[in-house]
């Protein structure tokens, strides 16, 4: 059991796969450091048409918060927003503290916190893990979830390797996503490829995306590679990790697994254009890439 005096760190999760990475990340960044106990709150996951839970099983540690589980904490979530009491963001009742995201942008209020919290944003940022980043690849691995395929399939990813990450599907499909990231062209990929050719020449493509049809139309004429096919997300991004250099999509999807490719000299290459041009005018996304990713 909990000691009472335990700091709570608390973290609303929402969002795919790779947002609730970075979610989860940020939360068990300062648990470490407060020697807190972290949970997991996943309200957002009741709504109709969202995400669902995609950690369980991985050995982060975290409890699930239970405090809007029931038919009584959801109606009492819905009285204390509806009367607005309370602060922004925060639960019912909870007696600690709350960092809401101010911005895209690393948040540095996070490092006055020193007591329970309750975190709610996206946390997109390396800087909210930077100093636990081994602790953090170890405790959110996927290795867990990933299949015995996938993990067969990798040891074709050994050596002069590159994985391409592509996503097309939600972002063209669903008109609020097309609004907030917009889609990458051809000249994104090719002049990444050619980036990554001219550093690693030999090495061989494997590209992955949720629309393959589309692929053939973003790679320059002639380019060897291979689509890889078949498996499910989670497998993806393990699969994506394995490899030695990545050129990754505006998806933090993709950006995770090339943060899962623990080397230091990898070759990462990622879209500048991270989100659709109008709303990326007053997106500040200078903290999103860790030091030594490539920009194009």
């Amino acid at each position: 059991m909990r000691d009472a005096m335990t700091p709570v760190i608390r973290v609303e999760l929402l969002g795919g796969l790779g947002n609730q990475l970075f979610q989860a990340a940020a939360g068990l960044a300062l648990a470490m450091r407060l020697g807190g106990q972290l949970e997991f709150d996943l309200w957002r996951f009741r709504k109709s048409g969202a995400r669902s839970y995609a950690m369980e099983g991985l050995g982060h540690g975290a409890l699930i918060s239970g405090h809007r589980q029931s038919w009584a904490g959801r109606l009492a979530h819905r009285t204390w927003r509806r009367l607005r009491f309370g602060r922004p963001g925060a639960p019912p009742f909870w007696p600690g503290d709350v960092l809401t995201e101010a911005s895209f942008a690393y948040d540095p209020r996070i490092e006055a916190i020193s007591g329970s919290c309750y975190l709610s944003g996206y946390f997109q940022s390396e800087k909210y893990f930077q100093g636990v980043s081994q602790d953090v690849r170890e405790r959110l691995s996927l290795l867990p979830l990933v299949s015995a395929p996938a993990k067969d399939f990798a040891k074709r990813l050994t050596g002069d390797t590159l994985a391409v990450h592509v996503r097309i599907g939600d972002f063209r499909s669903e008109t609020a996503f097309t609004q907030v990231h917009g889609t990458l062209d051809a000249g994104y990929y090719r002049q990444a490829l050619a980036h990554a050719l001219a550093a690693a020449p030999a090495a061989r493509i494997f590209v992955f995306s949720d629309t393959p049809e589309a692929i053939p139309n973003l790679m320059p004429p002639g380019a060897s590679y291979e689509i890889v096919k078949g498996f499910p997300a989670v497998d993806d991004m393990y699969l994506m990790a394995q490899a030695r250099h990545h050129i990754i999509a505006n998806s933090t999807f993709s950006w995770w697994s090339a943060w899962f490719d623990p080397r230091p000299d990898k070759l990462v290459i990622c879209p500048k254009q991270w989100f659709a041009a109008d709303y990326l005018k007053n997106t500040d996304i200078r903290d999103l890439f860790p030091a030594g990713w490539i920009t194009l």
